[in-house]
């Protein structure tokens, strides 16, 4: 079995804006990509058309890649500044996900659904999050990696309650059109493309470290979330780095009761990346922080986009029964809502 738990299916803008509706499709929708760090290249490995089609995204995962169960995330362009649009935008997503996408007759019932939310109004999410959960296609509620605060603050917090009772997992996901966008690094701006990509897991390491420092898994030992754009690799030195102060540190945050590391294994599991050794090169290194590192990886093909992954790529010397880990038993496993629907599948 696979289970692709990082499709990004297009919204077609025009389709989008008008979903989004009067007065906020009023203005044409910023570029999908973003435009201060363009890539020199098609950042879509199909056409457009191909990643906005479920016919074709079906076609494609499903019967031409093997994928047994797709998550779909759509990119709505990061973190709106205005509340009542980013409301908009979010529930116009969320519509166009259910009616075009989940009863696509071409994807067998195999295609799965992420709630959008607008994170400036935790009201106006969680009633986005209540009139979505009730259906089991949707298994986890989607949040960008760059917004203006991190997640540990308690603004947050109900938002993070209802996923954990609701049996939802929490996607932190980096969408590349970020309306507010500070600085990608501590230092500043980059000059390059290259270097913005090469850093864009930062932004979700500093969420993760604010999940875990701020108590947010010791208050709610249920919630689960996933990294859409952060390796396990990438997370494991900083995570490594506040176990070690932690130690030290610990009377300032009394209420981190086990060392940082121990919370990954619980609660945080990360999407396939490149460098997540996927090389037959690179030592395989299990027992590690936080366990072995083929319990904390999921697949993620992070279709249509120029650096997604095929399940054939995905760590090739690891063993069958460590591989099938990662491309399914993790997420079933992981995903409150994924058993039953994967049972189901089977029958």
């Amino acid at each position: 079995m696979i289970v692709d738990c990082a499709v990004h299916p297009v919204l077609p803008g025009d389709e989008f804006n008008k979903e989004i509706g009067s007065p906020w499709n009023l203005l044409k929708l910023p570029s999908l990509y973003g435009d201060r760090y363009a890539a020199p290249f098609d950042q879509l490995a199909v056409p457009a058309e191909e990643a906005a089609s479920p016919a074709a995204v079906a076609d494609q995962l499903l019967h031409g890649a093997g994928v047994d169960m797709a998550v779909l995330c759509p990119t709505t362009r990061g973190y709106w500044p205005n509340p009542q649009q980013a409301a908009a935008v979010a529930s116009a997503a969320n519509r166009m996900l259910f009616d075009n996408w989940l009863t696509a007759p071409e994807a067998d019932g195999r295609f799965l659904g992420s709630i959008r939310i607008a994170m400036n109004d935790t009201d106006v999410a969680l009633r986005e999050i209540d009139r979505w959960a009730d259906d089991d296609r949707f298994v986890q509620i989607v949040v960008p990696a760059r917004a203006l605060a991190t997640y540990g603050e308690q603004r947050f917090f109900p938002i993070w309650r209802a996923a954990a009772e609701r049996g939802l997992v929490v996607f932190v996901h980096d969408d590349l059109g970020t309306l507010v966008e500070p600085p990608p690094s501590q230092v500043g701006f980059p000059s390059f493309y290259a270097e913005t990509h090469a850093i864009r897991p930062l932004a979700g390491i500093t969420q993760l470290t604010s999940f875990i420092v701020a108590g947010v898994f010791e208050r709610l030992p249920e919630l689960r979330v996933v990294f859409g754009d952060v390796s396990v690799h990438a997370a494991r030195s900083l995570v490594v780095r506040t176990d070690k102060d932690w130690q030290s540190d610990r009377v300032e945050v009394p209420w981190v009761s086990e060392a940082p590391t121990s919370y990954l294994q619980r609660h945080v599991r990360f999407i396939t990346q490149a460098d997540d050794e996927i090389s037959p090169h690179s030592p395989r290194s299990t027992g590690t922080i936080g366990g072995d590192n083929s319990s904390l990886v999921l697949y993620g093909s992070r279709h249509p986009y120029w650096d997604g992954v095929k399940a054939d790529d995905v760590f090739p010397a690891w063993s069958e029964e460590e591989r099938t880990r990662c491309l399914a038993d993790n997420a079933v496993a992981f995903y409150p809502r994924l058993a039953a629907l994967a049972a189901g599948l089977s029958a």
